[in-house]
């Protein structure tokens, strides 16, 4: 497999970002990724979709779009990516918008769904709240600039947290987690996404001008790695296709790669019929054999079912066996000033027991 890093949930000033495309493209290639994917709000750019090059490298930027309700009350907003043409006037019925998304074969993920109002400041939140919703591809477990609003409850914490991202970057939102794996034990085949929810919010205070949250730093920070089964080509068509299928299939994993590089990171399951990776299903006999693999030391959370049944301290591999059915996840942390930050998130692979079994 080739692994691409990319970085999804990105605004211009399309919508109520402060940077073009050309300058989200600079950003992107100075942090060495392989593509980025932008969603302004409720509005779908066609024929924007292309590559970039600078000192021998190319970058491939991709547009989706970012839908909400503006008629309805804040939040519920949906992130379609590979939807051939605007779709926002759905945005009334999020279930048709989702099943309609679905006839095309497009990605579909909840945005945000946790995040607090920052009522000192009088900033609403733009959280989730039509569960009952189903047929969407995934829900970000790790929204940058949630996370921000989450953290920054009175002053001296949003400048804290504004001066220094690194700060309250520190791990999936708890409630999202949760609820992710309440939906894979419904029997859901939902996958978890991360959004840097880029927007570069630039001020000017007389000749002083100021940017917080430039590209850069958040395409330097929290991203996507996603599994290729072969390399980019620079065929826009192509390279395109292969990073949609591999999002729409859960093939990725979120890495905190501010931290460390989490490049190099696998997980997959050995079984008699061959090896599964993220997103993949397995029926087994008796056994399976998990293993994960590190760039780095780390320790090593292995969950089924969302509870953990392994823990491994300072470990770059790990095998271990399974003989229950269930659905099997990857949590890395890593110590940072004495403390644990959540630094990989895998999707899970899904462990099915053979017929011979009785399930």
């Amino acid at each position: 497999m080739e692994e691409i890093v990319l970085n999804l949930h990105v605004h211009s000033t399309y919508s109520d970002g402060s940077g073009n495309f050309h300058e989200i493209a600079q950003a992107a290639l100075s942090a060495e990724l392989d593509a980025v994917i932008v969603t302004d709000h409720n509005l779908l750019l066609k024929g924007k979709d292309a590559f970039y090059y600078r000192n021998g490298k190319q970058m491939l930027l991709l547009v989706g779009e970012e839908v909400h309700d503006m008629q309805g009350s804040p939040g519920n907003h949906l992130l379609i990516l590979n939807y051939p043409k605007e779709i926002a006037h759905l945005a009334s019925n999020m279930q048709l918008l989702i099943n309609e998304a679905n006839h095309q074969n497009a990605i579909t993920i909840l945005a945000h769904p946790y995040e607090s109002e920052m009522k000192a400041f009088n900033v609403r939140a733009f959280g989730w709240d039509q569960w009952e919703v189903k047929g969407f591809t995934g829900i970000e477990i790790f929204n940058q600039m949630s996370e921000f609003k989450n953290r920054s409850r009175n002053l001296f914490a949003l400048l804290l947290n504004a001066l220094f991202p690194k700060r309250f970057l520190t791990e999936a939102n708890p409630k999202a987690l949760a609820k992710w794996d309440e939906l894979l034990n419904a029997g859901h085949r939902v996958f978890a996404f991360t959004g840097s929810d880029a927007h570069q919010s630039r001020f000017k205070f007389g000749p002083i001008k100021l940017t917080l949250f430039p590209y850069l730093t958040h395409f330097s920070a929290l991203n996507t790695h996603a599994y290729l089964p072969q390399p980019l080509t620079g065929d826009l068509e192509q390279d395109r296709s292969l990073i949609y299928t591999a999002l729409k299939k859960g093939k990725f994993h979120i890495g905190l790669d501010w931290v460390y590089p989490t490049k190099g990171f696998e997980f997959k399951a050995d079984y008699e019929g061959g090896s599964a990776y993220s997103g993949d299903q397995l029926i087994m006999n008796q056994s399976a054999t998990i293993k994960i693999y590190l760039p780095v030391q780390a320790i090593v959370h292995l969950l089924r079912n969302g509870e953990v049944i392994g823990k491994w301290d300072r470990r770059v591999s790990i095998a271990h066996t399974i003989t229950t059915a269930g659905v099997y996840r990857v949590e890395c942390y890593f110590p940072v000033q004495g403390s644990l930050t959540g630094w990989i998130y895998s999707n899970p692979i899904f462990v099915y027991k053979g017929k011979n079994d009785g399930q």
